[in-house]
């Protein structure tokens, strides 16, 4: 079953990606770039430097450091289209609704809903909301045992136990 493990709140985040078959996820921002586990939702490396002189614009890729060194990561958000995959190889989905009232008291103001749906499409969670923050990328890792939602201000993760079955 898939879990809620983490909400990071990171200013300023640009674009994400994960590393190939893993669920490793780098993450730019304008304090840096680092490294979550997705499956522990733990912060396993940060570096505060610019990472924009190793950033591919045209390619949307990165260069990884840390226990990533060596890899080059396609990432999507700011930069780039969304690039994360929206299904996962068992069939659950993540899908968006668009120009949703908020919630009460706010209901006026309109905001992007993230729900995932299981494969029989009879089980739909609540994921997030874009809310002040705007929507850079969502969608799960290369592994499909974790998602992700990032926001420009926030960083949500969920795994699952047991992984694919």
């Amino acid at each position: 079953m898939w879990t809620y493990k983490k909400t990071y709140a990171i200013g300023g985040l640009e674009n994400v990606g994960f590393a190939e078959n893993t669920d490793n996820l780098i993450v730019l921002s304008g304090q840096g770039k680092g490294i979550f586990n997705c499956i522990s939702a733990e912060k396993t490396d940060r570096i505060n430097d610019d990472w924009w002189e190793e950033f591919d614009e045209s390619t949307g890729t990165v260069h990884g450091f840390g226990i990533l060194e060596g890899s080059l990561i396609q990432t999507g958000g700011l930069y780039g289209d969304h690039s994360l995959p929206h299904v996962t190889a068992d069939g659950w989905q993540l899908i968006t609704r668009e120009n949703e009232p908020d919630d009460p008291p706010f209901e006026h103001y309109r905001v992007t809903k993230i729900f995932l749906v299981s494969p029989d499409g009879k089980e739909i969670f609540f994921i997030t909301k874009d809310g002040p923050c705007e929507l850079m990328a969502y969608g799960f890792s290369p592994t499909g045992n974790s998602l992700i939602v990032a926001l420009s201000c926030d960083l949500v993760i969920w795994s699952r136990d047991g992984g694919i079955l």
